[in-house]
């Protein structure tokens, strides 16, 4: 895939597995919730065909069970895009990577992977439980990215774009969990575009895994033993001003949150991921909120069947708003690409 290529075609691989430590909703995995008569997954797929960037469509999870889901829900699996599913392996790192090999030709193998011409093959991650996220947003995600010049782009979307998806006026809503960084508050969106064959420290992400869950508090300790164990104690700081802010936030004191994001500069972190994983990270802050609005509890489920066309209404609105960068890096702040009035909120 020639990441310099603006018509470059992307596979993307949708997350839709269900291990132990996924999170379960009235006793279902997350991508089954039905919404509109139609399972989130088919959601999300439906948004993946309408994507021009991306070629073939690669699910991971119960094979058996997502097939009967996708067919029972009228999807075709030939066309407009290719769609295969796979089935799950034992946890997140290893569905996504051998998910990756799945993308490659046949004869991929004949040459190792480090120094073979697959080494910038990159693909778009996507997850499942976010039923708005819209083809606009995708394909701009993409655009964004300049993968000639990093190999791991994580969007995350400011807090401005959030607001108005918030409980408020006798409406249920979704409050969202941030990163608090020096220049604002970001919502990780879970769209990545990665080349996993650059990743120099695959290992470290697979071993990191098990810790990812940094709202128990039982997480924290070993996550940052890990980091320590991986000479990567002069970024200390990073790591204990993220938790720091999110342990203050949730305890709403807000003046304390201030001051601990000042320790997260977001080139820091940046820089600090990229030392860590042995690769070029670069987070890509984008105003739309579409993939940031994921379901992790049952209140959110309800929250998404009540309001689910009215929000898909405002998500269509913000398209007509510019998409030429990210405007944080040029020192207009996190939501300064929105032009719809009622997402300028602070």
């Amino acid at each position: 895939m020639d990441a310099t290529n603006p018509s470059a075609k992307f596979d993307a691989i949708l997350l839709a597995g269900e291990g132990e430590s996924s999170y379960k909703i009235l006793h279902q995995h997350k991508a089954f919730l039905r919404l509109e008569d139609k399972c989130i997954v088919t959601h999300v797929i439906e948004t993946l065909q309408q994507v021009d960037s991306v070629g073939g469509i690669f699910v991971v999870g119960e094979k058996e069970k997502l097939e009967k889901t996708l067919t029972g829900d009228g999807i075709d699996l030939t066309r407009p895009k290719p769609i295969r599913l796979l089935q799950q392996r034992q946890n997140l790192y290893q569905n996504i990577w051998h998910t990756f090999l799945a993308t490659l030709p046949p004869d991929s193998g004949d040459t190792p992977l480090d120094t073979g011409p697959y080494r910038d093959r990159a693909v778009l991650i996507v997850p499942c439980d976010a039923p708005l996220i819209t083809p606009f947003e995708v394909e701009n995600f993409i655009r964004l990215g300049e993968l000639d010049r990093y190999d791991h782009v994580l969007g995350m979307t400011p807090e401005s774009s959030l607001r108005p998806f918030y409980p408020g006026a006798g409406k249920p809503g979704i409050r969202m969990a941030y990163l608090h960084l020096k220049e604002g508050n970001y919502r990780i969106n879970n769209l990545h575009l990665v080349k996993p064959i650059r990743i120099g420290h695959r290992d470290y992400i697979e071993k990191m895994y098990q810790y990812r869950y940094q709202r128990n508090i039982r997480n924290v300790i070993p996550f940052a033993l890990k980091l320590f164990w991986k000479d990567q104690y002069k970024g200390y700081h990073y790591y204990l001003g993220l938790i720091l802010s999110l342990l203050f936030s949730n305890l709403n004191c807000p003046s304390l949150v201030r001051y601990f994001r000042n320790w997260v500069p977001r080139q820091g972190l940046e820089e600090w991921i990229s030392k860590g994983l042995a690769t070029r990270f670069k987070s890509l802050a984008v105003p739309w909120p579409g993939a940031a609005l994921d379901i992790d509890n049952e209140s959110d489920y309800h929250a998404m069947k009540v309001c689910f066309t009215e929000w898909k209404a405002r998500l269509k609105q913000l398209e007509t708003g510019p998409a030429d960068g990210d405007s944080s890096r040029r020192g207009s702040g996190p939501g300064a690409l929105l032009t719809v009035p009622q997402l300028t909120k602070t």
